[in-house]
């Protein structure tokens, strides 16, 4: 039906209902779940074999989108975001300025669902999966915006229920109560973080600062050193260690993060000295063993 006869205006129509169906109501039922969404996969295999047109009016969508975000129209930003998503329900990076425009218009339930839906959309596409840097983003924003609620309990309690436990949903939960004034449950978490991947900057980092920004000098001290030695370029870092009288540089880091020496480590190899070395090269003058040397006889 998709690659038939039917004409573009029926494709879109076809894309706008089935997203509105598929992948809207199961966000819904699942909100903050973080489990696979199996429309979505169900919808991509339905655009195999026609993506070429829907792509062509996605980047469309796309531009007029961004370029009304740029102008902070985002009430009609949102609607082309949302044009450009019947066309291509997969764009995770078009979802995730759409939820940013609900935050801007302050509609805070409709942006959450949004975040929520583009981390579950970029789980389910290669190219998402690889983007660690706008998941890292869409994170961070769903933190903030769950923050910012009145009543946080049922997502929270929804994010703490997520098993296995991972640094990403660790890191969302110590973000929340951070923003939210919880100070112990915000420790709590950042600490489970870290331990859950002791070499992420970011983590190591933002504990670091928190517990300077609480007054705790001492442990502070130790997770900045610890910042520092994973991530030397990082003027927040090393800004915060000299508040603390600690000068920045390389006897911060760890011994293993150290440049090498060039001798190889372990006991030098022994010199073999055989018979056939050359007698010039042993000495010819007598060993001083302490006794004096007659020269013989004087005239």
């Amino acid at each position: 039906m998709c690659c038939g006869a039917s004409s573009a205006p029926q494709k879109r129509i076809f894309y706008s209902c089935y997203m509105e169906v598929a992948v809207k109501s199961a966000s819904f039922q699942r909100r903050l779940s973080f489990a696979p969404v199996g429309a979505i996969l169900v919808l991509g295999a339905a655009l195999v074999g026609c993506g070429t047109d829907v792509i062509s009016y996605n980047r469309e969508f796309r531009q007029t989108a961004f370029a009304q975000y740029d102008k902070h129209d985002y009430l009609n930003a949102a609607q082309t975001f949302k044009a450009a998503l019947r066309e291509e329900p997969g764009d995770y990076m078009s979802r995730y300025f759409l939820a940013t425009c609900y935050e801007f218009m302050n509609r805070p339930q409709e942006a959450i669902e949004e975040y929520h839906t583009t981390l579950i959309t970029m789980s389910n596409s290669m190219e998402g999966k690889g983007d660690i840097v706008t998941r890292r983003k869409v994170c961070a924003a769903l933190a903030s915006a769950i923050a910012k609620e009145s009543d946080k309990s049922a997502d929270l309690a929804s994010i703490e229920r997520q098993q296995p436990r991972t640094q990403e949903n660790t890191l969302m939960l110590a973000r929340i109560y951070r923003q939210s004034g919880d100070a112990d449950l915000a420790l709590a978490r950042y600490d489970e973080a870290q331990k859950l991947n002791p070499n992420d900057a970011i983590v190591a980092k933002e504990y670091g600062l928190y517990l300077e920004q609480l007054g705790q000098t001492k442990k502070a001290d130790a997770q900045l050193r610890l910042a520092y030695g994973l991530n030397t370029n990082d003027e927040e870092i090393a800004a915060a260690l000299r508040r603390l009288g600690v000068v920045p540089g390389p006897s911060l880091k760890n011994e293993e993060a150290l440049e090498k020496p060039v001798v190889p480590l372990g006991p030098l190899p022994e010199v073999e000295f055989t018979s056939k070395q050359p007698a010039a090269t042993l000495s010819v003058f007598p060993v001083n063993t302490g006794a004096t040397v007659s020269s013989g006889p004087r005239d």
